[in-house]
């Protein structure tokens, strides 16, 4: 069999939808070689490794999957028949998953991965690695979970320092927010030994006595009271929650839920203009440019082409919104740098500083980037 046949029957995907790989693990430096599934299913992510290190060892890597609504594209409802439901916030950072994977011997190695990366790597745009690196020094416990749960665990990596939508006061941290059979089954955080790694906050737990219609709706628009919309166009507040719903067969299914202002119902009226800017910030996270070629394939997980086309302008709208803005930081982080001092150190004298490359109204904007990356430079 060819590479690319082995990849196909390891993920049963269409070769439309993987991707290559050969990379180097930063965990273990050996090198993966293999295809990654790009399928927005069970299969979003996954990995078909064909070697390690030049040498055989096929072998399957399922990853964070695609969570979907509970809704199709015409707003009605499809619940399963519901024995119980558990519901997790929802975070709004950057997904790593802990898993293992074999060599050709037969030998257990953990890494890291990103949602559509074979593994854990910095980009332009955000120290990926070496802020889990941080995360690994403040909980080491993280490098046995999957040995100790016997299963891959997915991770949130979020705080003012990875910032995407929503602001949060912590400058970084981590939770975990499930478990991932080798089958593609999940395992809610409570069916999981963490010892002392954070969890994703629960946020309730519903019975079959519940309407889980009425429920949704009603947290969706407790969590949308609580939103705040910040001057720079992002919010403070929940990015929603995940629903792990318990069926009456006993499987585990899950869905998220999100207030209004973090990403609308927008099936009726068209692409949603803060569902685009989340899509370009989580691209940022495996890609160096942001462009409408890149952007578009990730894009098509949610939407059909004709949807993509019709609304090509306000896309490319948001692609200039997100340049602009990334272009914005660069400059702030770069005369931040030239100053020579901290803004812990002189505030006044750096923000005098800053004011002489800034016009008055952007200065807002550049204290809040300066308080949320300036620990970079």
């Amino acid at each position: 069999m060819t590479d690319l046949e082995t990849a196909l029957a390891l993920l049963a995907v269409e070769d439309k939808w993987l991707q290559p790989f050969a990379v180097q693990d930063p965990f273990s430096d050996l090198t993966l070689e293999g295809y990654l599934s790009q399928r927005p299913d069970h299969r979003y992510g996954a990995l078909a490794i064909l070697r390690v290190d030049g040498r055989p060892a096929p072998q399957r890597i399922l990853a964070t999957p695609k969570i979907h609504y509970p809704f199709d594209r015409a707003g009605t409802f499809r619940f399963p028949p519901v024995a119980g439901i558990s519901i997790y916030e929802k975070l709004d950072g950057t997904n790593v998953l802990a898993c293992r994977y074999r060599d050709a011997d037969g030998g257990l190695h953990t890494t890291y991965k990103l949602r559509l990366f074979a593994v854990l790597r910095n980009s332009k745009w955000g120290p990926f690695l070496d802020m889990w690196k941080e995360i690994l020094v403040r909980y080491p416990a993280i490098s046995s979970l999957p040995e100790v749960n016997g299963c891959a665990v997915s991770f949130e990596l979020y705080g003012s320092r990875n910032a995407h939508l929503i602001i949060y006061e912590t400058p970084l941290d981590c939770a975990v927010l499930f478990g991932l059979r080798e089958d593609g089954t999940a395992l809610r955080p409570l069916d999981l030994d963490v010892g002392d790694v954070p969890t994703a906050r629960l946020y309730g737990e519903l019975d079959r006595t519940h309407d889980p219609v009425s429920e949704y709706n009603r947290i969706r628009e407790a969590m949308e009271r609580d939103i705040e919309k910040l001057e720079d166009e992002k919010l403070r507040g929940e990015e929603g929650t995940v629903w792990y719903v318990t069926t009456a067969r006993s499987e585990l299914v899950l869905f998220k839920c999100k207030p209004e202002s973090v990403e609308a119902v927008h099936w009726a009226g068209g692409i949603n203009k803060e569902a685009v800017l989340a899509t370009c910030w989580n691209l940022l996270e495996t890609e160096d440019v942001l462009s409408f070629e890149t952007l578009v394939r990730l894009l098509l997980e949610e939407y059909t082409q004709e949807e993509i086309d019709r609304f090509r302008g306000h896309i490319d709208d948001c692609i200039a919104e997100v340049n602009g803005e990334l272009s914005f930081r660069k400059r702030v982080l770069e005369e931040y740098a030239k100053v020579g001092v901290t803004l812990t150190e002189d505030k006044g004298a750096v923000m005098r500083a800053l004011s002489s490359s800034f016009k008055k109204n952007e200065m807002k904007k550049v204290y809040s980037l300066v308080i949320r990356y300036g620990a970079r430079v």
